[in-house]
């Protein structure tokens, strides 16, 4: 089975909001569907990543500086990485991810090394 990216956004400023959801029905929901990942065997990894603002960004030359690289596009707020026989399979996936979290969410396939 191929790996893949599920990858959750949100605008700037959203981060308190809870996207299209209350925060206790967000939480409810992707606690739910990330269960369904477990109980699948679908779920290799996944993570809630901090306010977009306590990002650390460096240059390809080592500079480094504080916030968002780009503090007016949309931010990674989350992510799954799941197994999936097809890319068909890894879609609907992230459908139900994005109706879990109210929050928009990319799909991407992991490349193996």
């Amino acid at each position: 089975m191929a790996h893949y990216l599920l990858s959750v956004y949100l605008a700037p400023g959203d981060h308190a909001a809870g996207g299209d959801h209350s925060p206790q029905e967000a939480d409810r929901k992707v606690a739910a569907f990330e269960q369904s990942l477990v109980d699948a065997g679908q779920l290799v990894y996944s993570g809630e990543l901090d306010a977009p603002e306590t990002a650390v960004y460096t240059s390809a030359g080592g500079q480094l500086g504080d916030g968002p690289l780009h503090p007016a596009a949309d931010q990674v707020d989350g992510f799954w990485i799941v197994e999936a026989a097809t890319r068909t399979q890894a879609q609907a996936l992230a459908v139900r991810a994005a109706d879990a979290c109210g929050k928009s969410v990319a799909l991407r396939p992991v490349r193996a090394h």
